[in-house]
This record gives C-alpha cells, sequence and structure tokens, in this order.
C-alpha cells in the first residue's frame, strides 16, 4: 500500500478477508450503533472498501433511503459492486477523500473506518466531511493509533523492529488518539469517543491472523526488515499459536460527531 488507499486485486482480497472477521462485523455494528442511521436517511460510505459497509447501511436505510459509497481503489469497487448489486438504493463511485463528489449538506450521516490515517492531508479531508453533512447530520470516524498494538512473540525485539518499520506502511500511524483537534477544527462537534479493541488468542481466520499475512508482505519489502527476518517473524508467530500462546489487542478510536445546525 505504500501510505496510500490504492489497492491491486490480491491485496483487495486480502482486505476483504480482514473484513470478514468477526472482529471487523462487530466493530461494523459498533459504528452503525453509533450514528444509529433510520430508514429514508442518506448516508455517505468513505473509503467503502469491498463493500459491506454500504450494504449492511443500505439493509437498514430501506429503499427510502440512500447509501452512496466511494473508495479510490477500482479492485475495491468491483468487489464492492458484486456486494451490493442486490441493493438498488445503494451507489457506488471512485473518488478521495479529500474532493468528495458529493453535494452541500447532501447527506444525513457520514462514516469513515480507517481511511483518514492513510491521508497525507486529514484536515482537507475532513473540512469534505463537514461540507457534505447537513447542517445537524453526524458522522462516525474511527482511527486507529498503533501504538495501542500489543503482540506477543517469543522474539520481542524483532516484533519491535516489525511493527515499527510497519508504521511506515500510513501518514498518521498514531492518528486515532490525535484526531480531537482536527474534527473540531473541521467545524465539527465531538459526541462521544469510543475505543474499539480488538483482542484475538488465536490465529484461526482471526483478525490477528489476516493482519500478520498483510504485515509479512509489507515487511519483506521493507529496506529495514527485508523477507527473511519478515518470515522469521511470521513463523514465531505460527509456532507460538500451534502452543496455544497467541495473543493480540489492537484499538481503534471512534469519534462521534455532528455538523452544528
Amino acid at each position: 500500500m505504500g501510505g496510500t488507499l490504492d489497492y491491486d486485486e490480491a491485496e483487495a482480497r486480502q482486505e476483504e478477508a480482514i473484513y470478514s472477521t468477526p472482529a471487523a462485523v462487530a466493530r461494523r455494528e459498533r459504528v452503525r450503533d453509533l450514528f444509529a442511521p433510520e430508514p429514508g436517511d442518506k448516508v455517505l460510505s468513505i473509503g467503502c472498501g469491498p463493500g459491506f459497509e454500504p450494504a449492511e447501511i443500505g439493509w437498514t436505510v430501506g429503499n427510502a433511503g440512500h447509501v452512496h459509497g466511494i473508495d479510490r481503489s477500482k479492485a475495491m469497487l468491483e468487489l464492492a459492486r458484486a456486494r451490493c448489486a442486490p441493493l438498488p438504493q445503494v451507489t457506488l463511485a471512485q473518488g478521495n477523500a479529500d474532493d468528495l463528489p458529493v453535494a452541500d449538506g447532501s447527506v444525513d450521516a457520514a462514516v469513515a473506518v480507517q481511511v483518514f490515517e492513510y491521508l497525507e492531508s486529514v484536515d482537507s479531508a475532513l473540512s469534505e466531511l463537514a461540507r457534505v453533512l447537513r447542517p445537524g447530520g453526524s458522522a462516525v470516524v474511527c482511527d486507529a493509533d498503533f501504538s495501542s498494538l500489543v503482540w506477543r512473540s517469543p522474539n520481542p525485539e524483532r516484533m519491535a523492529r516489525v511493527l515499527d518499520a510497519f508504521d511506515d506502511h500510513c501518514p498518521h500511524p498514531r492518528l486515532g488518539s490525535r484526531l480531537a483537534p482536527h474534527l473540531r477544527g473541521a467545524g465539527l462537534t465531538i459526541d462521544r469517543v469510543e475505543p474499539n479493541a480488538i483482542v484475538n488468542t488465536s490465529l484461526d481466520d482471526t483478525f490477528a491472523a489476516h493482519l500478520m499475512a498483510f504485515i509479512e508482505d509489507y515487511a519483506a519489502d521493507h529496506e529495514a526488515i527485508g523477507p527473511t527476518a519478515a518470515q522469521a517473524w511470521a513463523d514465531d508467530l505460527r509456532e507460538q499459536a500451534a502452543h496455544g500462546e497467541t495473543f493480540f489487542s489492537f484499538t481503534q478510536y471512534c469519534y462521534l460527531v455532528h455538523k452544528p445546525a
């Protein structure tokens, strides 16, 4: 990924697998609970990925509502179009979070999960979010702070080096704990902040397992790690899992905000 939100087909499928895990399903449910979409609402899904989010919100807003999902990745949009095909109330388009193809004040609610940490300009993207919300409209913005990542390893020194290198995969790896002033600067009011903690104690088709595969691929291409050390890192975790000793915890921070009326 290299600090962008562009994906090739294999990377999109890898992300789709992460989105399918119970932890990701539970996160989407909590995000929907926070902004509470209702039948007839117009909702914007920013960085809609493989389409789980707009599809699930689409069922909630019903035929009288509308969900517009945008993503900059063509590969992600192909997956999203297949997933959302049964839902005429869902439309999808290629676009960027810092230049939303949406009219001023035209949506009741918006959601962006782990999108803004991957953007060079967080403030311009949040200004766009504020622009498209109607007065009184709400949004949920979730971003991670990768310093919250606790991952037990039999080789803590190598684990630290790999995670330090992985910080380079996005421009703002600590944004989740630093988002509040950016939101206020965009003219949005923060109503609530919630942690979304993911804890896995196995690698059996879990969020940790899929993230491990993603990090292994990334670290193998990183000049500070390389393929040999990346594979050794992952092998450590697999061996640990075989002995029932996996421990993984990762926290994202969800901000419920609204645009003042």
